[in-house]
């Protein structure tokens, strides 16, 4: 073995790692996006969306909390699926993981773009695109501590941009309308509240990806829980304040379009330092949300590459910076290629419908943890989660209704996901059938329910002795 193949992951991380991971991918999604449920359903199409979908994502943390404290591994929901469903699951749920994250660092990127060009017209899109997307590279080449450290201190400014906008708000030192909550409530009636539900997502789409990086955390079992709890609460805050405040301060037709619905709030409040506050606020969180997507996308292809899913010369470890340096490079051509693509909608509906596929897996992943061992310990399950397996099942519903949603408007969008992932899941299952059973005991866990008692009947009838 090569000194490049016998490095591994490095333990460092801490709690607020973790919620710089989780939140740092996702704040974004209150900076943008999130406001095509106003122009779908309306303010009440979109307060449906944000809480459907913050009671999705709440279930889905626990699972992934529980899952990721449990498992401390990097490949995180392909590693739940590969340990407690099969082979198929594993690679199609280790692929979607990749896509979501992939193309959302291309998009990521090229907002940073477009607003770099809005500051300095001179520039070109795809140069700053390509500029983003290596200098991210660059920094999680050089160690996840350093790359989420730069999580942290970028997602933290992002978020005090928000509370202090809504407090000053509150406080009225910003003129606010509140009649705008009332014009368009509801412009496209019933439906219009059931199709919101497809631009939910977007408030809180890939706080799952905190508990990726339990592999590298100094103690998992409390790191993952703390850092992936505190922040789907951080989310669900800033979820209320930024309906709130870009809804008594945009109109309703004018929200529904809004590339940056947070700083044309901002500027309808005609006040400077929130102008400036959220613009920063804006480009910061851009930034954040590609540098963790590079970090839960290399950790995906990684683990694939561990376990021979794709090539295993992708799972070298880096000597020095104890980083899978290979899976890093490896997710900027890619995210170039979508960049490139130039369909923006396209590229993050697919990542969107992605996302929902691993909604759907990780809480049968938790069942089917949860059968295999039933019994609660500090190595086999060092975080419960409440009310389990009941909220599995539910966020299993969720996730299949706001899927469905996405018929309307994103069909071929969802045809294509399917066949993509359809393929994935047959390919690997027959690829993988003879894949030898995981060893349990190498992670110091007893063998699951059923299998015990198999191999005790085999031992007492003589089967396997020389």
């Amino acid at each position: 073995m090569s000194e490049h193949e016998s490095a591994s992951l490095v333990k460092t991380l801490r709690p607020f790692h973790v919620w710089a991971l989780g939140v740092g991918i996702v704040l974004v999604g209150e900076y943008m996006g999130w406001n095509f449920t106003v122009a779908k359903g309306g303010i009440l199409g979109s307060m449906l969306a944000m809480l459907v979908a913050g009671t999705m994502y709440v279930m889905i943390s626990l699972c992934a909390s529980e899952l990721g404290s449990s498992t401390k591994l990097a490949g995180g929901p392909y590693d739940w699926a590969r340990l407690f469903v099969g082979p198929g699951a594993a690679a199609s749920v280790g692929l979607a993981v990749y896509m979501e994250y992939i193309a959302l660092e291309a998009a990521d990127a090229i907002v940073v773009a477009f607003i770099a060009q809005s500051i300095f017209p001179e520039l070109q899109v795809f140069p700053v695109t390509l500029l983003v997307i290596a200098l991210l590279t660059f920094i999680n080449y050089r160690g996840v501590v350093a790359a989420l450290t730069l999580n942290f201190i970028l997602t933290m400014i992002a978020f005090i941009a928000i509370v202090a906008f809504f407090f000053a708000t509150a406080f009225g030192t910003v003129n606010i309308h509140p009649e705008y909550l009332f014009q368009g409530a509801l412009p496209n009636g019933m439906i219009g509240l059931f199709a919101a539900l497809q631009f939910g997502p977007w408030f809180y789409l890939g706080i799952e990806g905190a508990a990726m990086c339990a592999e590298e955390c100094k103690h998992p079992s409390r790191a993952v829980p703390l850092g992936q709890q505190a922040g789907m609460i951080t989310l669900l805050i800033g979820a209320a304040m930024t309906l709130y405040l870009c809804s008594v301060l945009i109109p309703t037709d004018m929200l529904g379009v809004s590339v940056y619905p947070l700083f044309e709030a901002a500027q309808n409040s005609g006040v400077f330092i929130f102008i400036a506050l959220l613009g920063l606020g804006t480009f910061l969180t851009c930034v954040a949300s590609a540098n963790g997507c590079v970090c839960d996308s290399s950790r995906s292809w990684f683990a694939l590459s561990r376990d021979k899913y794709v090539s295993s010369w992708f799972s070298a470890v880096h000597p020095r910076y104890n980083t899978p340096y290979r899976a890093v490079i490896f997710t900027m051509p890619v995210a170039i290629g979508f960049a490139f693509s130039g369909f923006l909608d396209q590229v993050i509906t697919f990542s969107i419908v992605s996302g929902l596929l691993c909604y759907v897996l990780i809480p049968f992943s938790l069942i089917r943890f949860r059968n295999l061992f039933p019994e609660s310990t500090s190595k086999v399950r060092p975080f419960v989660g409440p009310f389990q397996p009941y909220i599995a099942y539910f966020a299993i519903a969720i996730a299949i209704t706001i899927l469905s949603t996405l018929f309307w408007g994103y069909k071929y969008n969802l045809i294509f996901a399917f066949v993509f992932y359809g393929i994935a899941y047959f390919y690997f299952s027959h690829r993988h059938s003879s894949t030898t059973e995981n060893n349990w005991a190498e992670m110091g866990w007893p063998l699951p329910r059923g299998l015990e008692s198999a191999r005790i009947g085999k031992e007492a009838i003589g089967v396997g002795d020389e």
